[in-house]
Parts: structure tokens; sequence; C-alpha cells
């Protein structure tokens, strides 16, 4: 080979050996990267709750959801300007039961109970701007809630002399309705509902523990 020929060979050499390791490089770079976006978590923002209407719907009370632990940093952590305390109820002949307070403004809010399991059983809204899941407001008329008396039944228990209704399409949310002076076996008559009751509060239950009519 003459030194022309080898002269015009040397630029093809070079960038022979120069392509593949750039086409690796690039490679490279980006292998790291797709792997970290499909391993990544992804992170889902909560607001805690900080004043004003609180909502309750099919999904949870406020910053509070189905994957909420009952645990009292994590609640403060929820209700920053409220008061978060464990306490425990009494009621019946069983054992006390812990639940979870949160007062705000110097006005109860919520009362949170516990599973055996130690989740989350219920989240009870009686005070302050809540929210139902149409937007109803505590003390509304059960006459003005588009309740039929077949979507009620009669409080049991802590609820006796109440009345328990749930929205079909809301099945987590039972509406505490109380009428005065009632102290029947059963439900009111529909006609006694629409002239008395009232919405006294709210009980939201995670989808997995959730009954149809319990409050």
């Amino acid at each position: 080979m003459t030194l022309r020929h080898t002269l015009l060979a040397l630029p093809l050499v070079l960038l022979a050996a120069c392509g593949p390791a750039k086409k690796d490089e690039t490679a490279d770079a980006a292998k790291p990267a797709a792997q970290s976006g499909a391993k990544g978590p992804v992170a889902v923002a909560v607001t805690p709750y900080a004043g004003g209407p609180l909502n309750v719907t099919k999904d949870g009370v406020g910053p509070i959801s189905g994957s909420t632990a009952f645990d009292l940093p994590t609640l403060k952590a929820l209700f920053p300007k409220a008061k978060v305390e464990q306490a425990f109820l009494h009621f019946g002949e069983g054992p006390a039961q812990p639940i979870i307070n949160v007062e705000q403004d110097n006005a109860p809010l919520l009362e949170i109970g516990k599973t055996d399991e130690g989740a989350i059983a219920y989240v009870a809204a009686a005070a302050g701007e809540v929210r139902g899941p149409k937007g109803e407001q505590l003390l509304a008329k059960w006459g003005d809630l588009g309740f039929t008396i077949d979507q009620c039944r009669a409080g049991q228990g802590r609820e006796i002399n109440q009345t328990i209704c749930v929205r079909p399409e809301a099945p987590s949310v039972s509406y505490v309705f109380g009428v005065p002076g009632w102290t029947g076996p059963g439900l009111p008559s529909e006609a006694v509902l629409k002239a008395k009751g009232q919405l006294n509060a709210l009980v939201w239950r995670p989808a997995e523990g959730a009954v149809v009519g319990a409050a």
C-alpha cells in the first residue's frame, strides 16, 4: 500500500473506532434513567387540614383515606392546627375501646375508632364545617336531602333512637339523623322524618370494612 492510500484509510479507521463508543455511551446513559423511572415510587401528595369545610366522601374524611394508619403522630401531621389526643370509649358492658379525638378551635371535630387489627374502623364527624358527599351540612333536614325510607334503618347501640341512612353511590358514608322526642324501637315514619329529622353526624368507614347502613 502506498503512503497516499495509507493516509486515506486512516480517517476511516478512526471513525470506526469512535462510532461504537459514542453509541454505547448514549445507551449507558439512557439505561439508568429508564431503570430509575421504572422503579421509582409514585408520591401522592396529601394536604393537611388547616380549617374551613371538611369533606366526607366515599374515599375518606379530609386528609384521611383508607391507607391512613390509626396512629397518633400520623394524625397529628394531618391535622397540624388541631389538638389530637388518644382516649378510650366506654359503652355498654364490654371493654373500653381506644379512639383518637380531633379538636380544633376549641370544638370537637372528629372521633376516630380502631379495629381489632389496629386499623381505622370509622371516622365520625358531628361538629364544625362538615360537608357530605353531595355537600350536605350538619343540621340539614332529612326531607331536603333526597333520601327514601328504604335507604334507612333504625340505629342501634350508641345510635339508639337515631336513624341511619346511606346513599347507594357512597355506601361507606352513613348519615346519622336525629328526630327530637323519638324513642320508638324502630324507624320513624317517613312523615315524621320529613317533619323533624335533622342530620346530626356523618360517619365514614374504609371500604373494606364498610357495611351498608352501618354507623
